[in-house]
């Protein structure tokens, strides 16, 4: 069975809107996706939409990609399995939302005291719901004030760069607590993607575990064997399941394309029986679709 547990559509920092997703994972065949949009969870709800007026096979798993930070920096929690309309998680979201606004509007101020206007406005046209500071980087791209993203990034809006920001992301206690309240499993993204040393990893790892996150990204483009293997050791130390996800943006990014990740061991427990334990239904529904196939 072919899936991917984390993926973004155009609500926030993805290229493709929801219904183009569907169209994307099919030609791809995806059986079993989740789309994991940053602080938001009503693009499933468009997905679904398009599966039954097309009667396609697809199946979803509602999930979200919270931002939080940590004694050890900004980290990204994977919801999946999360009610969509659990107050819990849809006020903390709301809340996440209205910091974002707020980041993009400082970020906005800084840039106009470099000469650079507009780019709150063009963030306003561009995110559908979620902004981010990928929209920043298009508006100054698109403006001629950089030749690409990667030197947005480097020259006004990364980390080293001229522009600097608060991040007042939730704390990592509180994403987890959010995810489970919502009937859901929580999954640290894509762990060696953080500036962290391995000490600080598996501190970081601990932590997580100790919050009551339950699964860790194994399989993700750009992870190597060595560090898989590494990070397989902490999730059998903190007794964790493994996950795996492209983190899928843009189609023209071959190296993060969908469904597209390193395998992993079969004998690895992973979130997906987690998932089809959750819902027996959706077992019956996948094994009946993989004969057919």
């Amino acid at each position: 069975m072919k899936f991917d547990f984390h993926c973004h559509s155009n609500l926030s920092d993805g290229f493709l809107s929801p219904q183009e997703l569907v169209d994307y994972a099919c030609e791809r065949d995806i059986q079993l996706l989740a789309l994991t949009d940053h602080d938001d969870v009503g693009g499933t709800t468009l997905m679904k939409a398009t599966i039954e007026q097309r009667a396609l096979s697809l199946k979803l798993v509602e999930g979200v990609e919270i931002s939080a930070m940590s004694d050890f920096g900004e980290v990204h929690i994977v919801g999946l399995n999360v009610d969509p309309t659990n107050s819990n998680l849809t006020q903390a979201l709301s809340q996440q939302k209205q910091q974002r606004w707020q980041r993009i509007e400082d970020i906005d101020h800084q840039l106009a005291r470099l000469g650079i206007e507009g780019v709150l406005a063009g963030v306003k046209e561009l995110a559908l719901q979620i902004p981010t500071r990928s929209h920043v980087a298009r508006v100054l791209v698109d403006s001629g004030y950089a030749k690409d993203f990667q030197q947005a990034f480097k020259r006004y809006i990364g980390k080293k760069a001229k522009v600097k920001t608060a991040k007042n992301w939730m704390p990592l206690d509180d994403a987890v607590e959010k995810i489970k309240q919502a009937g859901g499993i929580a999954i640290l993204a894509h762990p060696t993607r953080y500036p962290l040393s391995n000490r600080k990893l598996g501190y970081l790892i601990e932590a997580f575990a100790q919050a009551g996150g339950e699964a860790l990204e194994l399989s993700y483009p750009s992870l190597n064997r060595d560090k898989q293997n590494w990070l397989n050791l902490h999730r059998e130390k903190n007794q964790m399941l493994a996950s795996s996800g492209s983190d899928f943006h843009y189609p023209d990014l071959r190296w993060t394309d969908l469904g597209r990740f390193p395998p992993l061991d079969s004998q690895i427990p992973h979130v997906k029986e987690w998932l089809l334990e959750k819902n027996q239904a959706l077992r019956v529904e996948l094994s009946q679709s993989c004969a057919r196939d």
